[in-house]
């Protein structure tokens, strides 16, 4: 293992890379997989957007909130930078937010790193998160790999890793998914993954502290590792033109385990709606 005098040197050198591609804390949904790897005279490529979204203000929240953002994606070979999973342009591929480098890529098999800003959750997201006080922005590392098995089917595993120690922990998650094209110009694909986490995530996510108790009035409550959610996607990638993609997803999930049994969690069933419309060059 790295240590912290090594480690953080390094973090904060790719942070300035990965700055521009990060957005607030959400939750990875798995992305469509790649229909085939590029061409040698594909270089770079890039998609300019917006993108709009509906879900619950945290995961477990009783309330949910719509929100739209400027979205953002660049490919030079190997390199992605974007500013939201699955914001891709002419081929479908397994894209998640931040900097990301392919360390292996071929028909079959897909090992991927990628860094990017978390930015923790603030106290304001929601009024139940009164007195919970805000979890602190990080830099996270995340490894995945992907295979193909055929038919349109893959299957994935992925780690994600605080990088600084502000107290986000670690988790991963377990996926399987499926890409079918239904028209000449559009692709759809659905699946499912199931995520598990360590226990300083879980306690700075779904924990109550004595100090948080005593300011939100939550009982004390100090989970371990586990279990965390097991969701549900489907997503719609359709060409509008030669420069024009539309996107559009659903997605569904459900709290497991520790995070299940949280205070915080007030609805352990969560669903949400994105979309997007992006110029592609």
């Amino acid at each position: 293992m790295i240590s912290a005098s090594v480690r953080r040197p390094l973090v904060l050198a790719a942070t300035a890379l990965c700055w521009a591609a990060s957005t607030g804390h959400a939750q990875d949904v798995p992305a469509p997989a790649a229909e085939s790897p590029p061409s040698p005279g594909d270089t770079i490529e890039g998609a300019i957007g917006l993108l709009a979204s509906y879900g619950p203000d945290y995961s477990g929240a009783a309330q949910s909130h719509a929100s739209a953002s400027p979205g953002f994606f660049i490919r030079y070979r190997r390199l992605t930078i974007t500013n939201a999973s699955g914001f891709v342009t002419r081929r479908s591929d397994d894209v998640v937010r931040g900097v990301g480098l392919d360390l292996v890529r071929s028909d079959r098999v897909r090992l991927n790193f990628a860094l990017r800003i978390d930015n923790g959750r603030g106290e304001s997201a929601s009024s139940a998160l009164a007195g919970m006080g805000d979890i602190k922005r990080t830099v996270r590392g995340r490894a995945s790999g992907t295979w193909q098995l055929g038919d349109g089917w893959r299957a994935g595993a992925s780690w994600n890793l605080d990088l600084l120690g502000q107290g986000g922990g670690h988790y991963g998650d377990l996926s399987f998914a499926r890409e079918q094209r239904i028209s000449p110009d559009a692709v759809w694909n659905w699946g499912g993954s199931l995520a598990f986490a360590g226990s300083q995530y879980l306690r700075t996510y779904y924990g109550v502290s004595a100090e948080q108790s005593a300011r939100s009035g939550y009982p004390v409550y100090v989970p371990g590792a586990g279990l965390r959610d097991a969701s549900l996607f489907a997503s719609l990638r359709a060409d509008l033109s030669p420069r024009w993609v539309l996107l559009a997803g659903i997605n569904g999930s459900r709290l497991l385990g520790p995070a299940a049994d949280s205070p915080l969690t007030f609805k352990t069933l969560g669903w949400g709606l994105n979309g997007g419309l992006a110029w592609r060059f």
